[in-house]
């Protein structure tokens, strides 16, 4: 299991870890980095570039788990 830590103003069971293939690859330039996505809870899971991850979980409306971290 991954180490979990709430991401603040994000819903608590949100997690963010980067890519273990990018991170090594010079190519890749920082905004293209891949960045996996989850819902701790849910187990949905998303991959987005660096530059394009959300401010909050994409599922936040409809989430019956959702609570958001301050």
């Amino acid at each position: 299991m991954d180490i979990y830590s709430p991401i603040r103003g994000k819903c608590t069971w949100w997690r963010e870890i980067p890519s273990e293939e990018d991170a090594h690859d010079l190519r890749v330039k920082a905004p293209d980095k891949r960045v996996n996505c989850s819902c701790f809870v849910e187990g949905e899971y998303w991959i987005h570039r660096s530059a394009d991850v959300p401010s909050d979980c994409p599922n936040a409306r409809s989430c019956r788990y959702y609570i958001k971290h301050y």
